[in-house]
């Protein structure tokens, strides 16, 4: 923890430095100049002074993703296409996430983790910014503001940490080296991190402007609406982790606390923001068949019903931007039969999911939940150079590559068959993109409201339909009853609690579609108590095979009539604009598939084959990462203890 002291920092670097100022997440913050070094004791005196240095802090929001391929994290990387990839919704090629499979990982703690590190040198920061703003400010509401915002900064890294490490140390002072012991503090329990965290946010609620208000109409800044969204996710988090594993007895329990305390602020938070936002969701002007599609690939988010944070980019003044124009190309991030299986019938039942999965990719989207075909591809969409503003982008497959093949093999594939189509960029941004990306939006904090409302008890027909009802309205999905999911058969392998009441679990059902590939999924799973349960013997699966093979495997007689003239008899890969004859699909030698007929992503590998052990997590250890080993020893050597979590050596 010493890297976390601040020696007496009466001159020190400015953190908005040119880089964090090109990275910041609104176009009016590209325009400030830097400073080379601030006397705090002369600083922090203006709102301007404060918001030249509270812009610094903006980066930690979202990465700035600049590549194709990648598998970005919520917490960083260089790219938004697999955000769920460490969860059962989604896997990465034929790479098997090392999160996931851990039937050999050795108990020993690693000695370092970056989260642990960056975490705190952001807290210091947050510190120092807080220390001196409330010390010096000038007494406005726009310095008021700016406050706010160094409250929701805090907020959200001690909320990184909790939900990595669980409790940590608490450092909200400006500390300096003779602070020992408060610098080798002992671990705060879990519930006082949380609290910590709600306190931070409602300083930063009653401080801070709403959207499009004062200081808060900059494009992409912080705003009143985001600070109690994030309010209601981390009360929903911390609240349903203590009733879920207290009931179940797990080793990550919180003694003596069941979450009640916490379930009851969703509520409240919620509906603050109801009082603002009322039904208000992105409609796509009425269009129910691509509104939740599009709402991910908006240039400009300021003006979009229910975004209520989220980063701005604008290519005319950053040297390379993002790529969020290639995340529906098979770049190796793929879809599984978890998320695909758990869409309900348009009218509000559950699939038919036999033994022999019969179903084609057309078939589920005539059929299922319309945000299944606005989240998945589907054929009779085309091939996606096909798509309106997607021109030249190279691929002129109908069907996604789901093996690796001469001379694709260089953009990834999509194993499982299930490309995502979530957020579909139709213009022409590949490097230069100017797609905002959203951080923290209304639907999020209404399925919030309707979860804790459910476990408490008190969820009421009229709260569904103000919450669940208003997000399923604007795709044309069948409203949901608060009988919903009375006779259904519930499995555990999907995320479900069978000891729960069936609205529960139908709410469960809504997180999961309607947050879909978000990075949201394997938070849910831990703090629903049920990780272990869904990812234990799981082997991921794909769409039906014989589709693919149809599609690729032409026979001798069909290739003549593709290398003929007669554009009537050409097979669907050369309509599509396929002309040569690299491809071939071989069972047993690229592609397999499970006796039901699904595609095997992972054929090759044995514990992935039927009988196959498939995934693995440690029920009693991977809920919660290792508290790093370097720390552990400092604090020894400091004549402190640093405990470890459960099951870590």
């Amino acid at each position: 923890m010493k890297r976390y002291s601040q020696k007496l920092w009466k001159t020190v670097p400015v953190i908005c430095s040119m880089a964090f100022i090109l990275m910041s997440c609104s176009k009016d913050f590209l325009d400030k100049s830097p400073l080379a070094s601030v006397d705090a004791t002369n600083f922090f005196r203006s709102a301007s002074d404060l918001k030249i240095f509270v812009n610094g802090f903006y980066p930690r929001l979202a990465p700035q993703y600049n590549t194709q391929g990648g598998t970005g994290t919520t917490s960083g990387g260089n790219s938004n296409l697999a955000l769920d990839a460490n969860s059962d919704v989604m896997i990465v090629q034929t790479t098997i996430t090392g999160n996931l499979y851990r039937w050999s990982v050795a108990n020993v703690a690693p000695e370092t983790n970056s989260n642990w590190n960056n975490g705190y040198a952001a807290i210091r920061s947050d510190n120092y910014f807080l220390h001196y703003a409330n010390l010096n400010a000038e007494k406005s509401a726009a310095a008021a503001h700016y406050i706010g915002e160094g409250y929701f900064f805090r907020a959200w890294d001690y909320f990184e940490l909790l939900s990595q490490f669980g409790g940590v140390p608490l450092m909200t002072e400006l500390l300096t080296d003779a602070d020992v012991a408060k610098l080798y503090a002992p671990r705060a329990s879990r519930y006082d991190v949380a609290k910590l965290i709600i306190s931070d946010l409602d300083s930063a609620i009653s401080r801070l402007n709403w959207k499009g208000e004062g200081e808060a109409a900059t494009t992409g800044r912080i705003n009143k609406e985001s600070a109690l969204a994030l309010k209601a996710r981390v009360a929903l988090y911390e609240g349903t982790w203590e009733y879920y594993h207290s009931k179940k007895g797990t080793p990550f329990a919180m003694t003596g606390k069941n979450g009640v305390e916490f379930l009851n602020l969703v509520a409240p938070a919620v509906e603050t923001i109801m009082t603002r936002q009322g039904t208000k969701v992105y409609t796509a002007g009425g269009d129910k068949t691509i509104a939740y599609n599009q709402l991910f690939a908006q240039k400009d988010a300021s003006n979009v019903d229910g975004v209520l944070l989220y980063k701005v980019y604008d290519a005319s003044k950053l040297p390379l931007s993002h790529n969020f124009f290639f995340k529906i190309l098979d770049s190796g991030p793929s879809i599984t039969d978890h998320l695909v299986d758990i869409y309900l019938n348009m009218d509000g039942t559950p699939q038919d999911i036999t033994s022999a999965y019969t179903n084609s990719l057309d078939e589920l989207g005539t059929k299922l939940d319309p945000r299944f075909k606005q989240t998945v591809w589907i054929p009779s969409r085309g091939p996606l150079n096909q798509l309106p503003g997607r021109g030249g982008d190279g691929d002129p497959f109908r069907y996604p590559v789901i093996a690796s093949q001469a001379p694709y093999t260089s953009i990834g594939f999509t194993p499982t068959g299930y490309r995502n189509f979530k957020g579909a960029v139709l213009a022409q941004e590949a490097t230069k993109g100017e797609t905002d990306d959203i951080l923290i939006r209304y639907e999020e904090a209404l399925l919030s409201f309707a979860e804790a409302k459910a476990i408490l008890g008190t969820l009421t027909q009229g709260d569904l339909d103000k919450s669940i009802n208003v997000i399923r309205g604007r795709v044309g999905m069948t409203p949901m009853a608060i009988t919903a999911g009375t006779g259904f058969t519930y499995k555990a392998e999907y995320g479900f609690d069978l000891t729960e009441l069936p609205i529960v679990n139908e709410i469960r059902r809504e997180r999961t579609v309607e947050l879909a590939l978000e990075g949201f999924r394997l938070d849910d799973l831990k703090r629903w108590a049920v990780y272990d349960k869904v990812i234990n013997g799981y082997q991921p699966k794909g769409a039906k095979m014989q589709e693919w093979l149809d599609y690729y495997n032409r026979t001798a007689a069909q290739v003549a009539l593709d290398n003929g003239s007669d554009a009537t008899l050409y097979s669907q890969i050369r309509k599509d604009g396929y002309t040569k004859n690299e491809f071939k699909l071989t069972v047993d030698g690229n592609v397999s598939a499970f006796p039901s007929g699904r595609l095997n992503p992972w054929f090759n590998l044995v514990d992935f084959k039927p009988g196959g052990r498939g995934l693995f997590i440690e029920p009693t250890r991977d809920y919660l990462s290792a508290v790093p080993l370097q720390e552990i020893k400092l604090y020894q050597a400091n004549n402190a203890t640093l405990t470890q979590n459960p099951g870590w050596n």
